[in-house]
């Protein structure tokens, strides 16, 4: 038998504490700390891959490195999805920002791609300070997901 004793709430209580339970249901949860570093790490990897396979003449790698890059994408972006962090769905609030972080990410990475290649770097630099640059970046934005789903979680 359990200890527990029945607590009694007025139907103003019951529907405020299920409304609670239902906004913290819904509320966007953390993105894994793992997420932000391993593309870190994909990203720079990718980009040091794809310098080097056209440096070497060998489209063809920069092909198959483009397809594990997208799958192993899509395969975090599952995991994280399934979690229930922010990646879970479209949440209210977040498509702005979201949009703005993967927007400076890929513009940061082409802006020190372009500064690379004006200072005289082959494939191999141009292509590897992308990749480190959109990692470094995207890591970055990862934290100020979670810095801004830690903020909103504070206020309410």
């Amino acid at each position: 038998m359990s200890d527990s004793v029945p607590v009694e709430l007025s139907a103003a209580e019951a529907l405020g504490l299920a409304a609670r339970a239902r906004a913290a249901a819904q509320a966007p949860q953390l993105v894994p700390t793992w997420y932000g570093a391993t593309f870190a790490a994909g990203f720079s990897l990718y980009g040091l891959g794809l310098g080097y396979a056209l440096w070497a003449d060998a489209s063809w790698l920069a092909g198959v490195l483009g397809a594990v890059f997208a799958a192993a994408s899509g395969a975090l972006g599952a995991v994280v999805t399934r979690r229930g962090g922010v990646a879970r769905g479209w949440t209210p609030g977040y498509g702005g920002p979201m949009t703005r972080w993967v927007v400076l990410v890929f513009a940061g990475a082409l802006a020190v791609a372009g500064v690379v290649r004006l200072l005289g770097a082959d494939a191999r630099g141009t292509f590897g300070s992308a990749g480190v640059t959109a990692g470094a970046l995207f890591w970055l934005a990862m934290v100020r997901v979670n810095a801004r789903i830690r903020r909103e979680a504070e206020g309410v």
